[in-house]
């Protein structure tokens, strides 16, 4: 059977889901199919979200009814962490009273900014809430609701090859099912196959210095205790370090607490030659004093996961396509970047990654004007962005751990050295738990201010992105010093002035392909006017602020006059500095 349709989507989980409902929804006349090779409902871990992925739900149609279903919401964390082993709390709903942080240059960002994140309703009781949820009805409930927005599913569907034209463009799949074999043409395939990465597969890169190993299962009668802050039903997630990595602790349902440990990919390989993973499991579990009283008389299910399995491992190492699109294709989700659990990340980042995707590809068919290379592009530096905060922030938390002196952890306070923060660690992990560090334009100044003042050793992330940040009339006879190389280039947030519109707002800001630094991306998006473009190259021959400036008067239209050209690259030069592309020394600094 050979058919055609404007998109096929491999693989049905959240990144699938969302991106299919969001096509469907904003362009019903597209046909999109989706190819799920299993049949739903089905298990998976990675069951609790963060707040950033509630402007998705709203977009989907689907936040007010998780507010009213989901058996578990999700009001934070709890941390037992470093040498203080007194529980603490990270709490979203303390972020209700703060405002935006409003820079002159910057914009909003989808799912960044608190009034994004409330949808522009003043009257939501809990705007930052997150879920805890069971899989494989999160799962399934997706899938139908991109149906219900008119997307066609298939499940016992498998993807079984990738066509591509004579130039290398993807242009179909070859599916199999038990009823049968097909053949669908389509100018665009979006990969959301997860870990089997169908069109990333073997063109990825790993980072060692997450190569962990997580051994996990769901126990019943598991206790809970005051500490941990709010009730089963409105809950925190709880995080323990421990002496070979850390535990997570949290409901997802009536009588089932998901529990899982993460260990070093070595100590796990060592433990399994002496014992089995079920006794790796509890001897680790009850290791952990904060977690040992908890379990006393809980016991494992055998209901939850498939063929009655009681616990289970997997490899949780970080890893990402060295590309994240191409010819007639995209990444989302774990096809695209799979960074260490450790934050809660994952299927939030998922959908945030899908829902992108879609509106880039809704604004491909908008807009047929717009170089579609150069578009894929915003989508690609916008994945790169959000994957290299998440990396940062999972080592963060990994470098800031000083509760036991083992080897794992000290190992990786020597790996991670250069991204320590020797602020406390409850500040720290408040603001990595939120998930918004380092988007400093999500939370106030105030809550910022006594932060930046204790930061070392990630000034280009923060110092002088925040506190050392230059004013414009600073900048006569100022200098600057490259931090990593950058360009202008196309980039593009959802438009969402009255709320979300499937369409991308395009515009032109500094970029870097550095992954090091393409989370300031992320944090620091700006407008640039394209005819800046001379002007930005012309930063590379120089050094001397004046000196940029004189040449950018010969370089823009001499109807702008020297006044307003001076003005634009003077602001130029303090949207690099904003970012940390660059590093500004002003005279006073002399």
């Amino acid at each position: 059977m050979t058919e055609q349709r404007d998109c096929v989507v491999i693989g049905g989980g959240p990144a699938g889901a969302t991106f299919a409902g969001i096509v469907s929804k904003y362009a019903p006349h597209l046909s999109v199919t989706v190819l799920e090779r299993a049949r739903f409902p089905r298990w998976r871990i990675g069951e609790s979200t963060i707040p950033v992925m509630n402007g998705v739900l709203r977009d989907l149609g689907l936040f007010d009814e998780m507010i009213r279903t989901c058996p578990v919401k999700k009001l934070g964390a709890v941390f037992v962490w470093g040498k203080d082993r007194t529980p603490w709390n990270v709490d979203f709903l303390a972020l209700h009273g703060l405002g935006s942080v409003q820079e002159v240059g910057t914009i909003d960002i989808v799912g960044r900014d608190l009034e994004a994140l409330r949808g522009g309703r003043k009257d939501l009781k809990n705007p930052l809430i997150a879920f805890n949820v069971r899989r494989d009805r999160f799962d399934q409930r997706l899938l139908e609701r991109a149906g219900e927005l008119g997307a066609e599913v298939r499940f016992d569907t498998e993807v079984t090859d990738v066509l591509r034209d004579d130039a290398g463009a993807v242009c179909g799949v070859r599916w199999s099912s038990p009823d049968g074999e097909g053949t669908i043409h389509t100018p665009f395939v979006l990969d959301a196959s997860g870990l089997a990465s169908m069109l990333t597969r073997g063109d990825r890169q790993r980072d060692d210095f997450t190569n962990n190993f997580a051994a996990f299962g769901y126990l019943s009668n598991a206790g809970w205790k005051v500490t941990c802050s709010g009730t089963r039903d409105f809950t925190t997630v709880y995080i323990v370090s421990c002496a070979q990595g850390w535990i997570w602790y949290f409901p997802i349902d009536e009588d089932v607490m998901s529990v899982g440990c993460v260990t070093r990919t070595e100590h796990f390989r060592e433990r399994m030659k002496e014992v089995s993973l079920e006794e790796f499991y509890w001897e680790t579990l009850r290791g952990c004093p904060e977690v040992a009283d908890l379990i006393t008389d809980a016991s494992l299910r055998d209901d939850i996961m498939p063929n009655g399995a009681r616990v289970r491992a997997c490899q949780d190492w970080s890893s990402w396509a060295r590309r994240f699109v191409g010819p007639g294709w995209a990444s989302a989700g774990d096809a695209a970047v799979f960074i260490d659990p450790i934050i809660s990340s994952g299927m939030t980042r998922a959908m945030l990654s899908a829902h992108r995707a879609a509106y880039t590809f809704l604004t491909q068919h908008a807009r047929p004007e717009v170089d579609r290379e150069a578009l894929w592009e915003t989508y690609a530096d916008f994945v790169r962005g959000e994957a290299s905060a998440m990396l940062r922030l999972a080592r963060l938390f990994y470098g800031n751990n000083r509760a036991v002196d083992s080897v794992w952890w000290e190992s990786r306070r020597l790996v991670n050295a250069e991204a320590k923060i020797d602020i406390g660690d409850r500040e720290a992990f408040a603001m990595a738990a939120a998930g918004f560090f380092p988007s400093m334009r999500a939370v106030s100044p105030e809550v910022l201010k006594p932060l930046l003042s204790n930061l070392s050793g990630m000034d280009e992330d923060i110092v002088s992105g925040a506190r050392d940040r230059p004013r414009l009339d600073d900048l006569d006879g100022a200098t600057y010093t490259a931090s990593t190389p950058f360009s202008l280039a196309l980039q593009a947030e959802p438009a969402v002035n009255y709320g979300p519109k499937g369409q991308l707002l395009l515009y032109h800001d500094l970029v870097t392909r550095d992954w090091s630094m393409s989370h300031r991306m992320a944090a620091y998006p700006c407008r640039i006017p394209e005819v800046m473009a001379p002007v930005v190259d012309a930063m590379r021959r120089h050094t001397r602020v004046d000196a940029l400036v004189d040449e950018a008067v010969t370089l823009l239209p001499a109807r702008f006059g020297a006044a307003a050209v001076r003005k634009a690259t003077h602001d130029l030069v303090r949207s690099a500095a904003i970012k940390g592309f660059i590093q500004v020394r002003t005279a006073a600094d002399v």
